[in-house]
């Protein structure tokens, strides 16, 4: 069964308003319903696929119906329509309901679906016209809170967003969160209704949380502003206006099936790692990502079963933490004997690789990189394993830098363990002196970390 006719079934058996065929005799124009300022105020999004373009209003609004608090989205189509339901994954959400030949609305219960919705679920829509060709359509719409109408100083910054984070409260973990920048000293916010918890987040910059309780009594009714409230330097006290309300923010309208073409994103490798590289005890989380994208990792205990094999690529890594020990290795460096290592250079490989990388492999992605293409070929250096560290000048007590002291450095920084190495050298010409060119590539297949040593040493003849 295809996914339309599924849930044309599910519409039938359950009978959700607006699900069903219409009579394609024309219907009287009904005038708007909601709050009248919204036509005025709202600005429109719009997308196209084959005969068919579709537009929302951007701005919800607000209303009672039936005895419950729904939020309302509007929207309008250059065909006459025949249906039209709304959506999740595997299940009819929100009420759909043509209001006019080309116009329609879905209802959001404030209880039991907004949240979601806000919280970056996608809202899918079906359309079904009687004219153009195809005549069978999925819109993709998301909503989130957004401010508008901004008035006052212009002494501080209220960013636009206020966007969904997933903060452990011993709830549905979401929080709503904005910002306020600018040279301020302090700031307060006030309302009638939902006011946001305010902490100065970094130097100028404050951050607005909400509950999903508080944001929606934020935006409900959307014609009652905030006010901030900053003290600016010099004793300066700066204030602005601005309103909150739910915007659709992104619309996707295609002929394909829903699914396949806007699948359910997968836990991203950078977000997991990200989650499980903070400190014990953590509870907000807005660095990983935003709310949707840290909850579908939260539960996930084996990455790689839940993610696409990657290709073999080097991630760069910060080795700042091994330039004491670089530095170390050049003392003693003279006119007579003369040694020098670079900046060390480290890097990660996949952590869900296609097949586990080899040291020839990781050697041939350095080779794109310009910094490394002075380097001999892989077959003309020695390939060797933790045993054979000493036969390079780096690892070595050979007379030139401390090798025993950096490849304790290195060991701590990659971890220890198993290591594959590569080492090369080439002479470079020195008149009444010998000079080398010295490599070394080192591999710790347990941390997925790469290591690239690379200097020179020389001495008189």
């Amino acid at each position: 069964m295809s996914l339309r006719n599924g849930l044309m079934a599910l519409c039938v058996a359950w009978g959700v308003a607006g699900c069903g065929e219409t009579q394609p005799e024309p219907v009287a124009e009904q005038p708007a319903t909601g709050v009248s300022e919204a036509a005025a105020t709202a600005t429109r999004i719009y997308a196209t696929e084959a005969s068919l373009e579709l537009s929302f209003e951007t701005m919800g609004t607000f209303e009672t119906r039936n005895g419950r608090r729904v939020l309302i989205l509007r929207a309008t189509a250059n065909r006459y329509l025949q249906d039209v339901f709304s959506f999740i994954p595997d299940d009819i959400y929100g009420e759909a309901n043509i209001i006019s030949e080309r116009r329609f609305e879905i209802a959001l219960d404030v209880e039991n679906e907004l949240n979601a919705v806000l919280s970056g679920l996608p809202l899918f829509v079906g359309v079904s016209t009687f004219t153009g060709t195809p005549t069978s359509y999925t819109a993709k719409i998301e909503v989130f809170p957004r401010f508008f109408d901004f008035r006052g100083s212009e002494g501080m910054w209220v960013d636009e967003k206020v966007d969904p984070y997933f903060v452990r409260n011993g709830g549905n973990n979401v929080v709503y969160r904005g910002k306020v920048d600018g040279p301020l000293q302090s700031l307060a916010v006030t309302a009638a209704d939902g006011v946001p918890t305010v902490a100065a987040s970094g130097a100028n910059s404050y951050r607005l949380d909400w509950s999903y309780g508080t944001v929606h009594d934020a935006m409900d009714p959307h014609t009652v502003p905030l006010t901030f409230t900053a003290s600016l330097a010099g004793g300066v006290t700066a204030q602005k206006t601005a309103r909150l309300v739910p915007r659709v923010t992104s619309l996707a309208l295609t002929t394909g099936d829903a699914y396949e073409v806007w699948p359910t994103p997968e836990c991203q490798l950078p977000v997991y790692n990200c989650i499980h590289a903070q400190p014990q005890g953590t509870t907000d989380y807005a660095a990983c990502g935003t709310f949707r994208q840290v909850q579908r990792c939260w539960y996930v205990n084996d990455v790689c079963a839940e993610t696409a094999p990657q290709a073999l690529s080097l991630e760069p890594r910060d080795a700042t933490s091994l330039e004491p020990a670089r530095l170390a290795w050049n003392v003693g460096s003279n006119g007579g004997v003369w040694y020098g290592l670079k900046p060390i250079e480290a890097y990660s490989t996949p952590q869900c690789p296609q097949s586990p990388p080899t040291l020839q492999g990781v050697f041939e992605q350095l080779q794109w990189s310009a910094e490394y293409r002075d380097m001999p070929g892989f077959g003309d250096g020695t390939v060797t394993n933790r045993a054979g560290l000493a036969q390079s000048v780096f690892l070595s007590d050979s007379g030139y830098g401390d090798g025993a002291a950096l490849l304790t450095a290195i060991d701590a920084y990659a971890g220890g363990g198993e290591v594959q190495a590569w080492f090369a050298t080439s002479e470079v010409p020195c008149h009444n002196c010998h000079e080398f060119n010295r490599f070394a590539v080192l591999y710790y297949p347990a941390s997925r970390t790469v290591i690239v040593l690379q200097g020179y040493t020389g001495y008189d003849s």
